[in-house]
């Protein structure tokens, strides 16, 4: 069984990030102290669900676990509050994956744990219509 995911599955289903209560930055994945001013007096942030697409690539030879997806995009996402996530661009017609293209997340199948059979679902993107 996959127990850690599920002690921090609110990261991968709200894409739930850090923020600086010294300054303001904001970041996901998560930090422990602030790469902008050093502090380490951080909160939980949920990040926002917008974003554009800062660069990407379409994988035709994939990493363990996702054979079945391939070919996919991967792709660089600046979320609305400047953060910056690497995710999966998904359901979206080829041609409107591109530089600047605007994103939105949602919550899809990510693997099924070989022992348990535990589907592991997290965060991925798809471009706004």
């Amino acid at each position: 069984m996959v127990i850690q995911y599920w002690r921090i599955r609110d990261r991968y289903y709200r894409l739930v990030g850090t923020k600086c209560d010294s300054c303001g930055a904001e970041f996901f994945p998560p930090v422990y102290k602030c790469r902008k001013c050093g502090s380490e007096k951080l909160s939980d942030k949920e990040m926002p669900k917008e974003g554009k697409v800062l660069t990407y690539t379409k994988l035709y030879e994939p990493l363990p676990g996702f054979e079945a997806q391939a070919p996919f995009f991967l792709a660089v996402i600046e979320l609305a509050n400047g953060a910056r996530v690497l995710g999966q661009v998904v359901d979206s017609p080829d041609d409107s994956v591109r530089t600047g293209a605007k994103v939105q997340s949602t919550v899809r199948r990510m693997r099924v744990d070989g022992e348990s059979g535990q589907i592991i679902y997290g965060y991925k993107f798809i471009v706004a219509t």
